[in-house]
C-alpha cells in the first residue's frame, strides 16, 4: 500500500515539475518574442533616426552648395548656418541642433571661429577620379531622436564631408564644354586627363593599307553626358543609324569598323560617368543668358573677350559684368593690355603692373606691323598683326607687379575696302618670361614656329625637331632650357611650323610644306561642331574634326611630327573664325607626338581659369 502511495505521490511531483518546467519555458519563449520584438521596435526606430538624419544632412548639402554658387568663393561656418526642415515625429533637439555645416582646417577639424574659411588644401576631388584641385571642406552632421510609442528616446547621428573645389581646367589634356569626339583618328597616345561636360565619342579604325590604328588612353576619361565608344561592328545598312550622336558621324560609311580605344587599366576603371564640371561655379543655364538685356553674360566666350561698355536704356548705367564672369574674365584679369586699331597701338596696365614710359615704347616695338595671308580653310584672305615674342620677353621680364596675363586685340574696324577678318600672330617665341606666359585675344591667334622651346635661331636645336622624334621621347627643348608655363588663348589657334612662308599661303596644300616643329604651352579656343548649321541657310557642317584637329593647321605635315606638350581646352563656338573643317586642300595632318604637360599641375600657366567641382564623402555614423 505504501508502495502504490508513494508511487502515486512520485507521479504527481514529476507532474508538477513537468508543468513547472513547461510553464518557465512558456515564459522564457514569451520573455525571448517579447525582447526579440522590443529590439526589432528599437532596430526600426534607430534605423528611422538615421534615414532622417541622413535626409537632413542631404537637404543641408543642397543650400549649402547654392550658397556657394551664388557666392562664387568658399563660405564660412556662419554663412553655411541652414535651418534644418521639420521632420514629422522629429522634433527634438539633440545637442545644439540636429544640423550643422562647419569648414575645416587642413586637418578637417571644424574651424574655432563661425566667421572662419576653410583652410585650402590641394588634393584629389573624391567624385572625379584622378583630379585633383584646391579644396574647401566642411563637415555636415545631423543627429536627430525620437520617443518612441514605449516612452524610450532613440538617436541617431550621421556624419558626411561637403568638398568645393577649384580644379585648374589646365590639369587634362583634353577638357571640353562640349561633346568630345575621335572618329577614326591616325594612332594616338592621349596621355593625361580627359573630360567631356557634354557626350563622349571615341573610336579608331583602320588606315588605308587595312591596318588598324589603335587609340590609347592612359589616364582617366569622365563625361557628363552620353558615352560612345567604338565597339569593332560594321555600318552595313550604310545609314549612319548605331552612334546615338545628335549629328551623327557624317564618315561612317558602309561596312567599315570603328573600334573602342585601348584602356590599359580596362575601360570600367578608366571611364567614369560624373556630374558636369562648372566652369563659371554654377550649372551654365544658371549663369549664360542670350535673352536679357545684358551683353556680358551671352555664352562662355564672354571670357575671352573685354566686357561691354554700352548703356543699360532702363537704368542708364553701364552695363556690369554678372558674378559668374567678373573674376573669370580674361580681360579683367590681365596685367598688360596691348591694343591695335590700324597701324596704331595703344598699352595699357592694371592688377598692379608698373609700366614706364620705357617700357610702353619697348612693348610698341614688338608690335612689327600687319600683312595679309590666305587662309584655306577660312577659304579668304585675313589680316594678321604681327607680334615678336622675342622682343616682349625681356621687357616682360623687367615689369614689376606684372601676373604674366597679356592680352592683345585687333580693335581696327572693317570697311567696305577692308573686310578682311582681323587676327594675331605670334613670332619668335621660343624664348619666354622667366615666370611664364598667358597670351590671351578676342581674335584668332597664329603661333608661327616653336613656342616656348629655347629656340632663338636654329630650330634643330631642339632634339625633338631633329628627326621627327618617332619614339615620341625627345626633349622638346633647347639643352639648359626650363619650358615655361605659358597658354595661348583666343577665338581659334591656328599652328604654322618653323618652314611656314605667307608667300605660300594661297598655293596648292602640297606647295606649303611644313617641318617638325615642337609647341610648350596650353591651348584654349573655341571650334565648330558637327553639325554646325550656317545662319545663311548653306548645308549643315559634318564633322567637327575631333579633339585630334583640335588645334588648326594649314600645312602639308606628311611624315613631319608636331611635338605637343601641354593642355587643351575647347569652352565655346569659334564667332570670327568659322571655317568648316576639313582636309583636303586645307592640310594634310602631322604625326602627332602630344603629351600632357605635368608641371601644370603644380605650376598652371599665368591667370589659368578653373572649373568648380562637388563632392561628397562617405557616410559615418555617431
Amino acid at each position: 500500500m505504501k508502495k502504490r502511495l508513494n508511487c502515486k505521490g512520485s507521479t504527481l511531483i514529476v507532474a508538477i515539475v513537468v508543468v513547472a518546467v513547461m510553464a518557465a519555458a512558456a515564459a522564457i519563449a514569451l520573455n525571448k518574442t517579447a525582447s526579440l520584438g522590443t529590439l526589432t521596435d528599437r532596430s526600426r526606430d534607430y534605423l528611422e533616426a538615421q534615414l532622417v538624419a541622413e535626409g537632413a544632412v542631404e537637404y543641408g548639402y543642397g543650400v549649402w552648395k547654392r550658397t556657394i554658387q551664388n557666392l562664387d568663393a568658399p563660405i564660412s561656418t556662419a554663412k553655411a548656418a541652414v535651418t534644418t526642415p521639420a521632420f514629422e515625429g522629429f522634433d527634438d533637439q539633440v545637442s545644439n541642433g540636429p544640423l550643422k555645416i562647419q569648414a575645416t582646417d587642413e586637418y578637417g577639424t571644424p574651424v574655432a571661429s563661425e566667421n572662419s574659411k576653410p583652410a585650402p588644401v590641394f588634393e584629389s576631388l573624391s567624385d572625379y577620379p584622378g583630379w585633383h584641385g584646391t579644396a574647401y571642406n566642411y563637415v555636415a552632421s545631423a543627429r536627430v531622436g525620437q520617443t518612441n510609442g514605449r516612452g524610450r528616446k532613440v538617436e541617431a547621428g550621421v556624419r558626411r564631408r561637403f568638398q568645393y573645389v577649384q580644379v585648374p581646367l589646365f590639369e587634362a589634356m583634353f577638357f571640353y564644354e562640349h561633346d568630345l569626339e575621335m572618329y577614326k583618328p591616325a594612332s594616338m597616345i592621349v596621355s593625361g586627363l580627359v573630360h567631356t561636360n557634354s557626350d563622349l565619342y571615341l573610336s579608331y579604325g583602320v588606315d588605308s593599307d587595312g591596318n588598324q590604328s589603335p587609340v590609347t588612353f592612359e589616364g582617366n576619361v569622365s563625361y557628363a553626358g552620353k558615352k560612345f565608344l567604338g565597339d569593332g561592328t560594321a555600318n552595313n545598312s550604310g545609314t549612319n543609324t548605331a552612334p546615338p550622336h545628335a549629328h551623327e558621324w557624317s564618315e561612317w560609311k558602309a561596312g567599315q569598323l570603328m573600334y573602342k580605344p585601348l584602356f590599359p587599366d580596362g575601360a570600367s576603371a578608366q571611364v567614369t560617368h560624373v556630374e558636369r564640371s562648372e566652369v563659371l561655379g554654377r550649372p551654365a543655364a544658371n549663369a549664360v543668358d542670350k535673352t536679357n538685356t545684358n551683353p556680358n553674360d551671352d555664352s562662355f566666350r564672354e571670357l575671352i573677350e573685354p566686357p561691354s561698355k554700352a548703356v543699360d536704356s532702363a537704368t542708364g548705367q553701364v552695363f556690369q559684368d554678372p558674378v559668374p564672369f567678373v573674376s573669370r574674365r580674361l580681360y579683367n584679369q590681365a596685367g598688360i593690355i596691348i591694343t591695335v586699331d590700324g597701324s596704331a597701338v595703344t598699352v595699357e596696365s592694371q592688377n598692379g603692373a608698373l609700366l614706364s614710359a620705357g617700357d610702353i615704347t619697348k612693348l610698341t616695338k614688338a608690335f612689327t606691323g600687319k600683312s595679309t595671308i590666305y587662309d584655306r580653310r577660312e577659304d579668304k584672305s585675313v589680316e594678321i598683326a604681327n607680334f615678336d615674342v622675342g622682343g616682349l620677353t625681356p621687357v616682360l621680364n623687367s615689369v614689376s607687379g606684372f601676373n604674366g596675363i597679356l592680352y592683345i586685340h585687333d580693335v581696327t574696324a572693317k570697311s567696305g575696302s577692308n573686310g578682311k577678318p582681323k587676327t594675331i600672330r605670334l613670332q619668335n617665341g621660343g624664348v619666354l618670361p622667366d615666370n611664364g606666359l598667358t597670351v590671351v585675344s578676342q581674335n584668332p591667334i597664329y603661333v608661327e614656329g616653336d613656342y616656348n622651346t629655347g629656340t632663338t635661331n636654329n630650330p634643330l636645336k631642339v632634339p625633338s625637331n631633329k628627326n621627327g622624334n618617332p619614339d615620341g621621347t625627345d626633349s622638346p627643348t633647347v639643352p639648359g632650357y626650363t619650358r615655361k608655363p605659358a597658354a595661348v588663348i583666343g577665338d581659334a589657334v591656328m599652328l604654322l611650323s618653323n618652314k611656314w612662308k605667307d608667300s605660300k599661303s594661297s598655293d596648292e596644300v602640297n606647295e606649303r610644306e611644313a617641318s617638325n616643329t615642337t609647341y610648350n604651352m596650353a591651348l584654349l579656343a573655341g571650334v565648330m561642331p558637327s553639325g554646325y548649321q550656317p545662319a545663311d541657310g548653306s548645308p549643315a557642317y559634318g564633322y567637327s574634326g575631333g579633339a585630334n584637329n583640335y588645334p588648326r593647321f594649314l600645312e602639308d605635315w606628311r611624315d613631319k611630327t608636331c611635338t605637343y606638350y601641354g593642355s587643351m581646352v575647347e569652352l565655346f563656338q569659334s564667332s570670327v573664325f568659322t571655317g568648316q573643317w576639313d582636309t583636303g586642300a586645307v592640310y594634310r595632318p602631322p604625326t602627332r607626338c602630344w603629351n600632357f604637360d605635368t608641371n601644370f599641375i603644380d605650376n598652371p600657366p599665368p591667370g589659368s581659369l578653373f572649373t568648380v567641382a562637388f563632392g561628397r564623402g562617405s557616410w559615418i555614423k555617431f
